[in-house]
């Protein structure tokens, strides 16, 4: 299925809040993806608000993935330090969604994003190393592997004691 079209991202904005509530309370999701259930309107409301002002400050850049103009998940740059020319990664994907190429395709925009307009040359993320599918979203990307992490507790104390992939993508 040839999908390259079909998937865009926009600033996130609030009019995505009923969409990342919804989505956000999917328990299939959250085994990957560091919020807590019953995640709130409200949770929802402040997240994306928090999104905006960082926004404003060039620190963060986050953008409601979509599919066909349909909300597909979130993807963000975060850390964002353009005299150093990185920013981390995250993303997450509507499960309706998973396995379909979304992902990998969102990750590839942000990074044209990250490249041309914001001038970066670096994207870190860590990675669950039992989420094999983002692993390949990932290294579809251009992401190498650069260490493994045992999680005390700094990648989301969700996810405690967890080993997680360090992986990066340069030059970009």
């Amino acid at each position: 299925m040839l999908i390259k079209n079909k998937v865009s991202i926009i600033p996130l904005d609030t009019t995505h809040v009923d969409s990342i509530h919804k989505h956000l309370n999917n328990e299939k999701l959250v085994e990957t993806y560091p919020v807590t259930l019953p995640y709130s309107k409200e949770d929802a409301y402040m997240y994306i608000e928090n999104e905006i002002i960082k926004r404003k400050t060039g620190i963060r850049y986050a953008f409601a993935i979509q599919f066909n103009n349909q909300f597909a998940g979130v993807c963000a740059l975060y850390n964002v330090d353009k005299n150093k020319q990185e920013a981390g990664l995250y993303y997450w994907v509507v499960v309706d969604f998973w396995n379909k190429g979304v992902a990998s395709m969102a990750v590839n925009k942000i990074i044209n994003y990250a490249h041309s307009t914001l001038q970066l040359k670096k994207i870190i993320t860590g990675v669950l190393k039992r989420n094999f599918a983002s692993i390949r979203v990932l290294q579809k990307n251009g992401f190498i592997t650069i260490g493994i992490a045992y999680n005390p507790s700094s990648y989301h104390y969700k996810f405690a004691k967890e080993e997680v992939l360090e992986m990066v993508l340069e030059p970009l």
